[in-house]
């Protein structure tokens, strides 16, 4: 056992510490004490599916990754991605390799060994799936399953759903534990190793796939590594807060990722039967119902958000092409009629309950369209009306959708009929009845008159749903319009509306005379019909300003920037692109760095007020421009915009406003920018900004433009993702060795050894770790080539031992995702009893920056492996902070003292001054220290009359091959006995 320091030498130490961190304070950078980000590593598991999804260009999302992004705003966790299959990633759960799993199903015999989240994540239902080309199991025929393959994935709750479902229609089938990747089984569903696979409605799209019936459903939860209580605590907490806020939160991520999923893009059989049997799905529209549907005069053609919905559904599927005919009817119960006489096969647009279609005969398909309903009242009256009180409302003869509307949400309002819409707005005007009722997407038509007749909107808070109806005999075409339903993004749709409903309003000579009667005859009188016309010609313009300035207003918007949405801005630039590509429009990202910490030290409305600020600083930059912008989260900004040069004094005017904003927060902003590309798309050019934007993160620039470098290097790391398993698995890493020398005696000995890692690429030749670490530490797959290089290393001591009789100790890297790896100890030692080793030989490094979060919980750690004989190496001793003051109750056996303290030694007498500081420390604590990076004679000398232990660089050896390695041990062997004894004076302290 190591003796204690005496109270005196503790005394001494104290004051030596006091002088170190002052030293320190003036010496090194301020971001060397920034550096602690304070986060949680989360090991996260990941697979491929509509939770889980990556695209061509690496990037992340999916109903689990935007819901662990949302727990994150509120527990600051840092993700790491373990990827897998499924079953692979709950049985490393289990064992501790990863700390949570999303899609967890909850079964008794799992929760002995996991933990569960207390409120479920969502609700995952199972489906069978089949080969497309395989038409002897049908969804109207359940006796079909009999005698089939089933394939369930081992370990989850679908063999318990379909043993259930099974018995309850008398189906006896063989079922199969899977435990492939998804891509995997469903080949094997191709291939006919199996008959059907049963799955959550998570499967990704395959057009040889498709689902043909649901067999069952169940709460899934996010599971924890039970030894992480923490994690669960905070978890619990974020998640409540999520669900708390928004109660539906489950649900509006199931219908972004899951209902308009992949699983329903993909037509049965019989679905496929029934479109060659007809051809084309006739579908009868009312042809005055803008801008939901409506004919050209001219073109004789369908036009408004119904022809967008169409020409988008009918590529919407993946194994067949939909093909719509529109046919016009003066009425929506012209439509109907011809319904009924099969002379069309569907309608739009329909609102009505489901008790209403059945009495006549009709089944409503998922609403494609909405629309918030307005209330048209008095201006007089608008602060007093209610939507509770006694309400009378004009509803013009006929129109069946205000009639159904009020029979659901206003069934106590009273009803006053009168022939025409010009009517009811004449009647709520001389106060005959109380309101009118029209869609937001159709208030325009009538806007005009309303500010002749003094009359105003109220929304209702209610929406109108306008649906497919259909005979309620075909079972088929109800199916394939409902999955063409989920299919078409309500982007497109909502998008489409806006346009629609801002169209040029024809305005007649005729019309304009009788609504400005008194206006045209001064006119007339004055100028005649020339002034006539261009009075006629300013109304045109008027009338199309005020239609631009109404598209602004019904459009979605941030409510707290009064930015757009980041769904309507999309869409937008996705359009624009579209019809105009050779236009020259830049993609910019506005980045609030730390805005998390902003919001926590100075509280939600100042945070808010900083947004808020932002937003209207850069409406104000973009006045006057073709570009437009949104918030797309809490600290992220988009631009799209023209072309410019000067970014920088874009920036600055930004980063400005927010100096002016406050004096005692620092909010600095970032900004990346992605030049206008022929054939780029909205994606890929905002993600290329947003890598722009990143690449400034953690140095002293704010601005960085994409360019091919960028692109270049974003292709190189993914290939080296890529690469990473098959280059273990052909053992293409090498582990190289570079000696440490003990300078104390004379000549230096041999005393160590650090084992370092390089990649022999066949096809990249050699790369450099620099390049392949970094990468592989941010992945979270780090511990995969650690893992390897302590294999390695323990296997070349044994083999050196055998061949020289000595043990040279060698010393390996230890990540934080290894340190809390439940397995650490036990693989260690596996490593070190299989090749006859003590602990003594593994020597661990762990670096100074590990122990800057869950302190504790990793000190505990290393103190369990040091009482097991392991040495531990503190690895870049002095590049952290947060150690120093712990240091000496640290289990801790040696320290390597970072290079960046020793390369000026020999020109900077500061640096010498602060290392020999360093050194009289570790004497007091009576702890060895390695210098790293020692790279000359001079730097050799200072240190060794400084009293540091032991040296390590290219002054000695660069990192050597093993073969090379063995001449530093064969010298070392053929020296004298007495010539090997260490010469380790321990100074006297006084």
């Amino acid at each position: 056992m190591k003796p204690m320091p005496s109270v005196s030498n503790k005394n001494r130490i104290l004051s030596l510490w006091l002088c170190l961190t002052l030293l320190l304070a003036v010496l090194l950078p301020v971001s060397a004490f920034a550096s602690v980000s304070g986060k949680k590593i989360v090991r996260v598991g990941w697979f491929e599916s509509t939770f889980n999804m990556t695209d061509q260009n690496s990037r992340r999302s999916g109903y689990a990754y935007e819901y662990q992004q949302k727990i994150a705003a509120y527990t600051g966790w840092e993700y790491q991605y373990v990827t897998a299959s499924w079953p692979q990633l709950l049985e490393m759960l289990k064992q501790g390799e990863i700390d949570l799993l999303s899609g967890v199903s909850y079964k008794e015999d799992r929760a002995g060994s996991i933990l569960y989240s207390s409120l479920p994540m969502g609700e995952e239902e199972f489906y069978a799936y089949v080969n497309s080309r395989n038409h002897s199991i049908s969804m109207d025929d359940y006796t079909s399953f009999n005698g089939k393959k089933i394939g369930v994935d081992k370990g989850s709750v679908q063999a318990q759903k379909f043993a259930e479902w099974a018995k309850q229609y008398g189906i006896e089938a063989d079922v199969v534990e899977l435990t492939s990747v998804q891509q995997d089984t469903l080949q094997k569903l191709i291939h006919g190793e199996i008959d059907v696979y049963i799955s959550a409605s998570i499967v990704k799209a395959d057009e040889n796939v498709t689902s043909i019936c649901k067999i069952g459903s169940s709460p899934i939860y996010f599971a924890v590594n039970q030894k992480r209580p923490d994690l669960k605590k905070e978890l619990d907490a974020a998640m409540n807060r999520i669900q708390d806020i928004n109660r539906y939160y489950n649900e509006l991520l199931f219908e972004k990722y899951v209902k308009r999923g992949r699983t329903s893009s993909f037509l049965t059989f019989g679905e496929r039967k029934w479109l060659r049997r007809n051809g084309m799905i006739r579908v009868g529209y009312w042809a005055d119902y803008n801008p939901y549907c409506a004919e050209d005069k001219g073109k004789k053609k369908l036009t408004g958000a119904l022809q967008e919905y169409l020409d988008t559904a009918s590529d919407s599927i993946k194994n067949a092409k939909v093909y719509f005919e529109p046919v016009a009817f003066p009425t929506i119960n012209d439509a109907l009629t011809a319904l009924r006489k099969e002379e069309v096969d569907c309608v739009f647009p329909v609102n009505m309950t489901d008790f209403e279609g059945e009495r006549i005969n009709v089944i409503l398909t998922d609403p494609p369209m909405h629309s918030v309903m307005l209330a048209i009242v008095r201006e007089a009256d608008q602060k007093k009306f209610s939507l509770r009180g006694i309400v009378n409302v004009a509803v013009a003869k006929g129109n069946h959708y205000h009639e159904n509307f009020l029979s659901q949400h206003f069934p106590k309002w009273g009803k006053i009929y009168f022939d025409t819409d010009d009517e009811c707005l004449q009647a709520v005007a001389e106060g005959r009845a109380d309101c009118y009722l029209v869609s937001m997407y159709r208030f325009n038509r009538i806007a005009g008159q309303c500010d002749k007749l003094k009359l105003t909107s109220q929304s209702t808070g209610e929406e109108m749903d306008l649906s497919f109806a259909l005979r309620r005999d075909e079972l088929q075409l109800y199916s394939i319009l409902n999955k063409t339903v989920g299919l078409v993004s309500p982007e497109v749709i909502y998008s489409a509306l806006a346009s629609y409903s801002h169209e040029d309003k024809k305005v007649t000579v005729e019309e304009f005379v009788k609504d400005n009667l008194v206006a045209v005859i001064a006119v007339i009188s004055v100028a005649g019909v020339i002034f006539l016309a261009l009075l006629l010609s300013k109304a045109r313009a008027e009338q199309k300003a005020m239609e631009r300035q109404r598209l602004i207003s019904v459009a979605e918007r941030d409510e707290l920037t009064g930015l757009y949405s980041k769904n309507f801005f999309h869409e937008y630039v996705s359009r624009r692109l579209r019809r105009h590509p050779g236009q020259k429009m830049d993609f910019v990202v506005l980045d609030i760095e730390q805005f998390l910490s902003v919001n926590e030290l100075n509280g939600r409305e100042f945070a808010d007020n900083v947004l808020r600020t932002l937003g209207r600083e850069i409406s104000e930059a973009l006045d006057g421009t073709q570009g437009i912008a949104c918030r797309v989260e809490g600290d992220r900004f988009e631009i799209f915009c023209e072309q410019r040069e000067d970014y920088q004094v874009l920036l600055d005017r930004f980063q400005g406003k927010m100096n002016e904003l406050s004096q005692k927060a620092n909010i600095r902003l970032r900004m990346g920018v992605m030049p206008w590309q022929k054939g780029l798309d909205t994606a890929l050019g905002f993600n290329r900004a947003w890598v722009a934007c990143n690449m400034v993160r953690g140095t002293n620039r704010h601005l960085m433009v994409y360019n091919d470098e960028m692109r270049s290097r974003e292709t190189y790391s993914q290939r080296l993702l890529n690469d990473l398993r098959k280059a273990v698995e052909r053992r293409e890493f090498k582990v190289y060795y570079q000696p440490k020398f003990n300078i104390q005696c004379d000549p230096p000995r041999l005393d160590s050894a650090e084992a370092l890692v390089r990649w022999q690429h066949p096809e990249l030749g050699l790369i450099p770790p620099g390049d392949f670490i970094p990468l592989f530490e941010r992945n979270g797959q780090i511990e995969i080539i650690d893992k390897y290089v302590w294999a390695e290393a323990a296997r070349q001591i044994a083999v050196w031992k055998e061949k020289y009789g000595v043990t040279v100790p060698v010393s390996v890297n230890l990540s934080r995702i290894d340190m809390f790896d439940p397995k650490l100890e036990e693989i260690l030692d596996g490593l070190v009893k299989e090749n006859g080793l003590s602990g003594h030989a593994l020597r661990l490094e762990v670096t100074e920056s590990a122990y800057t979060e869950n302190a504790e919980e990793l000190l505990a750690v290393m103190a369990r492996l040091r009482n097991k004989g392991y040495e531990i190496e503190m690895d870049d001793f002095g590049s952290g902070y947060s150690s120093l003051g712990a240091l000496s109750s640290m289990p801790v056996d040696v320290l390597k003292m970072d290079r960046s303290f020793v390369m000026n030694i020999d020109n900077d007498e500061k640096d010498l001054r602060l290392v020999e500081l360093i050194l009289d420390i570790a004497r007091n604590l009576r702890m060895p220290v390695i210098a790293e990076g020692v790279e000359t004679e001079s730097q050799l000398t200072l240190l060794k009359n400084a009293g540091c232990d032991f040296v390590q660089g290219y002054c000695f050896s660069r990192p050597l091959p093993p073969e090379e390695f063995e001449a530093f041990i064969a010298r070392e062997t053929e020296s004298n006995e007495e010539n090997r004894k260490p010469v380790r004076p321990v100074p006297v302290i006084q």
